[in-house]
């Protein structure tokens, strides 16, 4: 028969669509893993609850096409899901951890709770489908000693930040790493940036005529000095999404580019039921 794909289901942060993320597709399917990359319907109004129903739409979205008679995707795919989000959908990602106990794992980059005014995120965070937080040192969007380092110590469930040295708000923004400079200077990801607030408020859609948002990362580029972050969102996914326990050891060492790294419940073996 048909070999069969676990998958992931990527989102974006504020005035994102979806090609924010788009150099994480390439880079899990060349590993094995089916990778969709989403955009939210009102990109410059969606919060963190709003992001994790995007990302759970679009998980049953995706299940579905392997029922779907003359889907490329018919009978191609595992049942084993998992989401990923920045920023803002960063917050969503670990929203849909506790909203959908069959979620492999998730992992959040530079997560986001959202402004004070909105409902953010609560107290007690996952205790069950295991959480990767990648951040940034720097990040004076998402700070991370008010966001990413509280929001892993209220999981209970096995979990994992990475900081990554000198990183700002864009660090993870590709498997290779990336910089706010990358991505919002004044070249194609600024383009990208005016166009999604162009069409979003002049025409209800969100489409990015000026390629990706942060094009200059990506995994192919040679010897990406910030490499680890690609290495340990596949380590991640390739223990918990695909049961590969040889990437549990993958997971252990701190790596080099850490300004900060803990974690709980990874050195051994975590069964959710």
């Amino acid at each position: 028969g048909n070999t069969q794909f676990p998958s992931i289901v990527v989102v974006g942060g504020w005035a994102c669509g979806e090609q924010a993320m788009a150099a994480w597709g390439p880079f899990y399917a060349s590993h094995g893993i089916i990778a969709m990359t989403i955009g939210t319907p009102a990109p410059f109004k969606d919060m963190p609850a709003q992001r994790c129903m995007a990302l759970l739409d679009a998980v049953r979205a995706l299940q579905a096409e392997n029922t779907s008679p003359g889907s490329v995707l018919q009978g191609r795919l595992k049942s084993s899901c998992s989401v990923q989000g920045w920023s803002l959908g960063g917050g969503g990602a670990q929203l849909a951890a506790m909203a959908d106990l069959s979620l492999k794992c998730v992992i959040a980059l530079c997560p986001h709770p959202g402004p004070p005014e909105t409902p953010g995120l609560p107290g007690r965070l996952s205790d069950s489908v295991p959480v990767l937080i990648i951040a940034g040192q720097n990040d004076n969007v998402a700070n991370t000693q008010s966001f990413a380092w509280p929001e892993y110590h209220s999981t209970s469930a096995p979990s994992l930040i990475l900081e990554v040295r000198g990183g700002d708000h864009a660090v993870a923004n590709g498997p290779s790493g990336g910089t706010t400079k990358e991505g919002l200077g004044m070249g194609p990801g600024f383009m990208c940036l005016v166009a999604n607030f162009v069409l979003h408020n002049c025409c209800s859609i969100t489409p990015c005529p000026y390629g990706t948002y942060n094009g200059p990362v990506g995994h192919a580029r040679p010897m990406a000095p910030l490499g680890a972050i690609g290495g340990f969102a596949l380590a991640w996914l390739k223990l918990f999404l695909e049961g590969d326990e040889s990437a549990r050891s993958l997971l252990l060492a701190r790596p080099d580019i850490a300004s900060g790294f803990e974690m709980k419940g990874i050195a051994v073996r975590f069964d959710k039921s």
